[in-house]
Order: C-alpha cells, then sequence, then structure tokens
C-alpha cells in the first residue's frame, strides 16, 4: 500500500478515540491493520500525527575519515577518489561512490580543470607591472588600440563538444566525434579595431619573420590610422629586427611592452574563441572549404560583440591585478 495521507491518519485517530476497534477501521478503510497500530502508537507516544525523523543506516565513514578525505584532496586536487582511497590506509574499505559523496558533502565537487598558459616568476612579475601601468586607461582610450594575433584551425576540432543520444549508444557514428592523427589545418592572423572593423589574413605555412611581413602588408598597412596603438605578442617572428624595422618604415606605432603569456588581455582571442565554436559545427573535408568557412564565421561576428570586448579591457586588468598577475577568467 501506498503512504498514508494526513487527512486518514486524522480520520483514524477520531475513530479510535471513538472507541472503534483497529480491525473494523482496517476493514472500512481498506488500510493494514498493523499501519493503524503504528499510526496510534505514534498518536499516543508523542501526540503527533507526523512520523518521528528516522537515523537512517549508519554511516561507514566516521568523521575522522571524512576529514582526512578532504584534507588530502585538497592537498592533492588532481587525485581521482580511487587515488585519494588508496592513499590512506587507515580508511575503510568502501566504494568508490562513498568516497566522491563524501568530497561532495565537503564541497568538493568533480569538475573540467581550465586550461592556461604556464606562468613563471618572471611572467607574473611582467603581467602584474604592465597592469599598473595600463589601470587608468579608459574604454575609449583602449578603442584606439588595435589587438592581433595569430591562430590554427583544423579541419577535425578535438575541441570538447557535448552530444545527446540514448543510452547504450556511445560507439554508434552519428553519436561519435571523429579525430585523424595529423588533420588538414590553415593558419589565420586577425586584427579588430575599436570602432567594430575587424580583419582576417591566410598566413603561409610557414610563418617566419617575413611571410609575417607580407601578412601584415595585406592586413594592417591599408586600415592602419596613425592615431592608433599596434598590439603584437611576443612571438619570435613578432620581435624580430626585421620585423621591427618594417613596422618603423611604415610608422607603425606599436605596444613594444606586451606581457609574455597574456591571452587572457589579448580582446582577440575570444574571437578565435567564437569562431572556433561554429567552425567545428560545420563539415569539412579539406583545408581550402575550411579557409573559407572560417572566412565566413570571422565575418559574422558583429560590431557589438567587438564593443562588448573593448568593455571589458579595464576589468581584465583589474582581475589580474586581484590575482597578484596570475590567471584570470577571462
Amino acid at each position: 500500500m501506498g503512504k498514508i495521507d494526513d487527512r486518514t491518519k486524522e480520520l483514524i485517530i477520531d475513530k479510535l478515540r471513538k472507541g472503534m476497534k483497529q480491525r473494523e477501521i482496517a476493514r472500512e478503510l481498506q488500510i493494514g491493520q498493523s499501519s493503524i497500530h503504528y499510526i496510534w502508537k505514534r498518536y499516543m507516544k508523542s501526540g503527533d500525527i507526523t512520523p518521528l525523523p528516522k537515523s537512517g543506516r549508519k554511516l561507514i565513514l566516521s568523521p575522522r575519515d571524512r576529514r582526512l578525505l578532504t584534507l588530502k584532496s585538497k592537498k592533492n586536487p588532481f587525485f581521482t577518489p580511487r587515488e585519494l582511497q588508496n592513499s590512506l590506509e587507515s580508511l575503510p574499505k568502501v566504494s568508490i561512490w562513498t568516497v566522491r559523496r563524501s568530497l561532495q558533502q565537503s564541497g568538493l565537487f568533480s569538475r573540467i580543470a581550465c586550461r592556461k598558459p604556464m606562468l613563471t616568476r618572471a611572467h607574473v612579475k611582467a603581467r602584474l607591472s604592465w597592469c599598473k601601468a595600463y589601470a587608468t586607461m579608459t574604454v575609449d582610450q583602449w578603442k584606439k588600440v588595435v589587438f592581433s594575433d595569430e591562430s590554427r584551425f583544423e579541419c577535425f576540432s578535438n575541441r570538447r563538444r557535448y552530444v545527446r543520444r540514448p543510452i547504450g549508444t556511445r560507439y554508434v557514428s552519428r553519436y561519435v566525434c571523429q579525430t585523424v592523427k595529423f588533420p588538414n589545418s590553415v593558419m589565420v592572423w586577425g586584427s579588430i579595431k575599436g570602432d567594430g572593423t575587424k580583419t582576417l589574413v591566410k598566413c603561409p605555412p610557414r610563418l617566419d619573420s617575413m611571410g609575417y611581413q607580407s601578412v601584415l602588408e595585406q592586413g594592417l598597412l591599408s586600415t592602419y590610422d596613425p592615431q592608433t596603438i599596434f598590439m603584437q605578442d611576443g612571438a619570435s617572428c613578432h620581435k624580430s629586427k626585421s620585423t621591427l624595422r618594417f613596422l618603423d618604415q611604415n610608422n607603425i606605432c606599436v605596444m613594444v611592452d606586451w606581457p609574455p603569456q597574456s591571452p587572457d588581455l589579448n580582446l582577440i582571442e575570444n574571437l578565435w574563441s567564437i569562431v572556433k565554436d561554429q567552425v567545428s559545427k560545420r563539415a569539412i573535408t579539406h583545408s581550402n572549404q575550411l579557409w573559407t568557412i572560417v572566412q565566413e564565421e570571422y565575418s559574422r561576428i558583429s560590431s557589438d560583440i567587438i564593443a562588448s570586448l573593448y568593455e571589458s579591457m579595464p576589468t581584465r586588468i583589474k582581475a589580474v591585478l586581484k590575482n597578484k598577475g596570475l590567471h584570470c577568467k577571462y
């Protein structure tokens, strides 16, 4: 029989108080006599029809065991539940689910680790110094900076994708993200400006100093405004003597103090992420088709998105300063 509602319980108590026998009530209400006995017994003991809280099954892990698990996990955050269990000899033999549940009750949930460039002390110091120097710049001032970068796109992306599928169909071809060992790829160079305009140029297979300069001739010189500052990272082809000479000869004002390992401060990195997400959803078979699709998706980026990225620049700098030069969420 299902759960007896409170209204029925009150009716049972009322009939019993009037002198009706439990057997008669059970026959009338089609309820087991033992259930009526327990309801009456509980009422006589506590004066209430609400069931008392139950203790449940006895916990296998003691409070000390749970504290040890929590401390071990905080010390080794990349340990799996099984590795945590094996590393604690004093822990009783329990299932992996018990270990996982104990960690979750302590607020330690398994999550996808964020991937960021490795930062040395010199990198952190340089990032911190740069952010302090530019902390007072306004959004209007940042709009005078041309952000640029290169990125590589592949026909078969290895980006994480989610799929909705029935149970037991994990390896059905239509639900599988297929990969290849050496996918066709194309490297592109792009730039964005504060007015919302953007440029995209296909890079040569091997991007050395001369190749980079030819890219700048196509994508930068024709659109460069003398009132703006050109931002580029510290790649070797960007910082070579011939490239710096080329930029100087063409009167390009360069932001020479850009901090190393700082994609979170380069606004165009967010555009690459958007374009790669869209490109990964397209069916691509060869590199020529890939280049066309990258152009299409890049052209679809609205000026409003670029404007919002420029507006986020002061917030990015504050986030890096708050983290003392370490990574931030961007």
